[in-house]
Parts: structure tokens; sequence; C-alpha cells
């Protein structure tokens, strides 16, 4: 049943349920992202036949650059927001709804997807705008890949867990035995997490949960690797594409 405690094998953003013009039952997904004008980026729900899922932003991304004076009907420049879509598997409707479809089992992915998705529309629409992007939480834009590995596993925001020196340490993110921090790319916050990491490694309170580090590598890749190579020495890290390739 499409609700919002079925929604939340998919995500912890804020949900409501709503009435799609046709009458049917709609999950409306407010995030904590936003366009280049400060508008919210919201996600909808809607079932379409016995195994189909529409996750969509209801027209309302193009409509509002539209008004921050990008004219996104312009034949070019349509066709190359059809071609970004296109790569991060969405699709583009007539009156402008960006989109994609996917299968009740593959409800997490295609949430994830569909984030990742407007999220590198906003940035497109603030290049040509000229402007700044908005800043984007690495977190949260993580949080759905990671639901995503596994949607029935627990998730936790910012659990605490106790080291060897008895120093209490709070992580992003607990999924199943998982204990997650996302980072950006420079050694202060490497330095930092290696230190959480063998603290808790070394120590009997956590026995049962394991560190992992996810570098945010998408915007210097060449950085993060250094980084990873550091983290590996000490704990399990990862970079975030590839996290996200699964999915893709």
């Amino acid at each position: 049943m499409l609700n919002c405690s079925w929604a939340s094998a998919l995500t912890r953003f804020d949900c409501q349920t709503i009435r799609a013009l046709d009458g049917s039952p709609c999950l409306e997904i407010g995030t904590p992202f936003s366009l280049p004008d400060g508008s919210a980026i919201n996600l909808y729900i809607h079932q379409v036949g016995q195994e189909m899922l529409k996750i969509s932003d209801n027209a309302d991304t193009l409509f509002q650059l539209g008004g921050m004076g990008l004219d996104v009907w312009q034949a070019a420049r349509l066709n190359a927001v059809r071609d970004l879509m296109k790569r991060h598997k969405m699709a583009v409707g007539e009156r402008g709804e960006v989109f994609l479809l996917a299968k009740h089992s593959h409800a997490a992915s295609g949430f994830a997807l569909a984030i990742t998705g407007l999220l590198a529309l906003s940035g497109w629409a603030a290049n040509h705008m000229e402007i700044d992007a908005p800043e984007i939480d690495i977190v949260a834009q993580m949080e759905p890949y990671i639901i995503a590995r596994d949607p029935n596993a627990v998730l936790k925001r910012r659990p605490h867990a106790r080291g060897a020196s008895s120093t209490d340490y709070t992580f992003d993110l607990q999924h199943g035995r998982d204990l997650i921090d996302v980072i950006p790319a420079d050694p202060r916050s490497t330095g930092a997490a290696m230190r959480k990491a063998g603290d808790i490694q070394n120590g009997p309170f956590a026995e049962h949960l394991s560190p992992l580090i996810i570098v945010y590598d998408l915007v210097n890749s060449e950085k993060a690797t250094n980084e990873i190579s550091i983290l590996g020495s000490m704990t399990r890290a990862m970079p975030a594409s590839h996290l996200m390739a699964t999915f893709h």
C-alpha cells in the first residue's frame, strides 16, 4: 500500500499523503535540497499499474526555473535537459514533468536516482544562469543510496558509539551493522574519521557494529582516492561514486 509508512523503507525525509489530479493517492516527499533560487525540491510517488511506480517532480522544477528567467523550452536547451536527465535514467514529459519509472522492488534505488537527477538539473541551471548552486548536504544526498543497499535494514540518524578510550562518538548514520560517516575529501576530515574508527574498533563497546567511511568524491575524485587510501589502512572506506554506481 502506498503510504508514508511504506515510504520509510525508501527515505526518512518528510512525507505526506496527498491526492493526485486523478484522485488517486500520491506521496509527497519533502527533501532538504533546493533549486538555485532556494525553492524546495520535492518528489512525488504515484502508483502506475500493478507493479510500477512513477517518481516525479510534478513538473515543479522546469516551471520554477522558467520563473527564474531560464527559458527551458527553447529547443536546444530542452534537448540538453532531456539528455542530462537521460544520463540519470530519468525522462522529461510533454508538460515538463521530470520522472522515472521503477518497479516496487526497486523503489529505494529509484528514489535515490531521482534525487541525484534533480540535483544534477539544479546544478545545470545554476551554471547556465551563472549563479552559485546551493550547497548540497552530502550526508542527505548519500542517505537514499545507503538505504537502497538494504531497505529492510534498521536506519538510525546520529547514532552514538563508545570507543576504547570511553569517548562517546556520534556518526552520521547507522544502517544495519554499519556506523557510517560521509566526509569531504580533505585531510582534516580523514584524520578525524581515522581516530574515531580506530577507537571504536579497538574497544569492546560496539562489537556488533563496524565503522564505514564514505568519502564524497563527486567534486575531486583524485583527492578522494588519496584520502581513501589513507583511511583504508585503518578502517573500511569507499568513494561515494562507487555506492551510487551500484544503482546507476
